[in-house]
């Protein structure tokens, strides 16, 4: 049990959650754009640009991210 709650805590890894308008990004660098209709952060091997409308960011924690709002587009450079 331990060892589960272990690799949560410690968990590194890059991660993206498509809900009902929602993005859930987990473990990115940092944000390099924040506007409301386009969002882009860095992770360690890619860009991430996410556009949209009405964008407003729930949670904002530790590299950790929830925007809400109308996503259009999900692109990876």
């Amino acid at each position: 049990m331990f060892k589960k709650i272990f690799n949560y805590i410690e968990d590194k890894e890059f991660k993206i959650n498509l809900l009902n308008n929602k993005i859930y990004i987990s473990n990115y660098k940092k944000i390099l754009v924040l506007e409301d209709n386009k969002i882009v952060l860095e992770s360690n091997n890619n860009v991430i640009k996410i556009s949209g409308s009405d964008f407003k960011i729930n949670k904002l924690f530790n590299n950790e991210i929830l925007i809400i709002g109308k996503i259009k587009d999900l692109e990876f450079k």
